[in-house]
This record gives C-alpha cells, sequence and structure tokens, in this order.
C-alpha cells in the first residue's frame, strides 16, 4: 500500500496533561493522540509536532503529523480521532503533506498567547484558575511599550530557561504586543524560533512592567543577559501555541483563545 504522511492541526486544554511528550506513566497529549490515530489506522502510529509544550500549556494550533498507508478519508481520520481522545483534545483539520513536510523544521514562525486575568480579586476566578494568570491590575500600555523592546534579532539569554539545548540563544521576534480585552491582558508574540521557557520569561517581565508602570525594565533585562535578574518564570496556565506558519505549504491556521472574543 502506498504511503501518505498527513499533517493535522490540534487544539488542547493542556490542564489535564502532563504536557505534550509522551512520558512513562504520564498522560500526555500526545500518548493520547497516537493511540487513537492506531486504533483509526489498525497499526501504531507515531506523531512529530511542531513544539512540545510543557505541562498545563494549552495550545489553539498545534500542528503534528504522521505516516500511514491506512486507506482512510480525511473525514475518517479526524473523526476517529476526536471520537477516541479525551474531550480536552480537538483535532480541528487533517490535510495530506509530501514527505519533505516536517512539523518543526519545515516551521518558518511560531506565535504564542498569553493571557492574565487582572481582576482584582485576591481570591481569583474559579473557572478560570487554570486558563490564565490570575494577578492585580496591569498597565497594559507600559506592558505593550516594554514589548516593543524585543522587536528583531537579539541573544535572549535573558530569557532561557535552565536546561536549554539550544546551541545560541540568538532569536528573532517578529512582533510582540499587548492589549487589554476586557478583565484580560492578552500578550500575542511571534519569532522564528523560542528557547526554553522563552515565552513565559517573557511574560514575567512584562508582568512585573505592567505592575509599576516601568516599560524600561524589559530592554534592560534583554541588553543585561542575566536571567538571575528576572523573577520566577510566568506560571504555564496563561500560555497558548496558536499559530505554527508553513507559508510553503497550505495549511489551515490556528484559532485564538475562545474565550477572549477576539
Amino acid at each position: 500500500m502506498a504511503v501518505q504522511k498527513f499533517a493535522l492541526g490540534i487544539s488542547y486544554d493542556g490542564s489535564p496533561f502532563h504536557g505534550w511528550q509522551r512520558q512513562q506513566s504520564q498522560q500526555t497529549v500526545q500518548q493520547a493522540l497516537e493511540e487513537a490515530l492506531s486504533r483509526v489506522a489498525d497499526h501504531p502510529v507515531r506523531l512529530a509536532a511542531a513544539g512540545r509544550t510543557d505541562a498545563g500549556v494549552h495550545a489553539t494550533g498545534q500542528v503534528s503529523s504522521f505516516v500511514s498507508g491506512a486507506e482512510r478519508s480525511l473525514r475518517d481520520w479526524m473523526r476517529g480521532a476526536n471520537a477516541l481522545t479525551p474531550e480536552a483534545i480537538a483535532v480541528d483539520w487533517v490535510q495530506p503533506v509530501d514527505d519533505r513536510f516536517h512539523p518543526r523544521y519545515s516551521a518558518v514562525a511560531r506565535a504564542y498567547h498569553y493571557v492574565f486575568h487582572d481582576h482584582g480579586n485576591a481570591a481569583g476566578d474559579p473557572f478560570l484558575r487554570l486558563r490564565a494568570w490570575s494577578t492585580r491590575p496591569l498597565d497594559a500600555d507600559a506592558m505593550h511599550r516594554g514589548a516593543q523592546q524585543l522587536l528583531g534579532e537579539h541573544d535572549f539569554s535573558a530569557f532561557r530557561g535552565a536546561g536549554c539545548q539550544s546551541l545560541t540563544p540568538q532569536r528573532r521576534v517578529n512582533f510582540c504586543t499587548v492589549r487589554r480585552a476586557g478583565q484580560f491582558v492578552v500578550m500575542h508574540i511571534e519569532a522564528n524560533a523560542f528557547l526554553l521557557h522563552m515565552v513565559r520569561n517573557i511574560a514575567r517581565a512584562l508582568h512585573d512592567a505592567g505592575r509599576d508602570g516601568d516599560s524600561g525594565r524589559v530592554g534592560n533585562l534583554l541588553r543585561g543577559r542575566d536571567r538571575t535578574r528576572l523573577g520566577a518564570t510566568a506560571p504555564p496556565h496563561g500560555l497558548y501555541l496558536s499559530r505554527v506558519a508553513y507559508p510553503q505549504y497550505d495549511l489551515p491556521s490556528g484559532r485564538q483563545p475562545f474565550f477572549l472574543g477576539f
């Protein structure tokens, strides 16, 4: 039988999972999807992904791929995967791609949203506790000004997590915006690639700028290249992998976190 490679777009609530990557004795998104697709294909299926999200991190635009010689329609792949995975996972689309496609190495950019809920209530909102970082009021304008200091190609050592295996701290940030959406403050960032915990560390720096109105602190951190000058990494539950860009392939785009209304 002819073997075909497929790309699929995935959304998931990361709360019940110990991240994307398959791990022994832990529930992960990759494991759940591989088990479902293996049942649809009637043979073992292994997935590659655009990014290995951490425990508690969500996705509205994760992209993965697999190969199979099973004769199934695109509708059957999608319906079968959605029927056999936990409700916290949704396969949004399935599309054939050529053998050269790789969800990680073919990508030219990735985008994330980070969501703050600055409602001013110290108790927080129980319905959002695993969807956004609950915090005291933030100055979104100061955060946006700070975010503009990150644009372009820089050494992002100040925002690099311990254990990062990248050979270089150089990354290119294409855009980074912060805007208010009602009780939410939303960071939207795109780069050619990200270091370990880079987005969550940037979110922490912007949070601190929003708390004291000092947008200049972000640029100072960037130029200082010293991770120890930044506070604890922002919690994972505010982070959403929202888009992976493949301009050479006609693939659907990811979606925004649904509760933001834009």
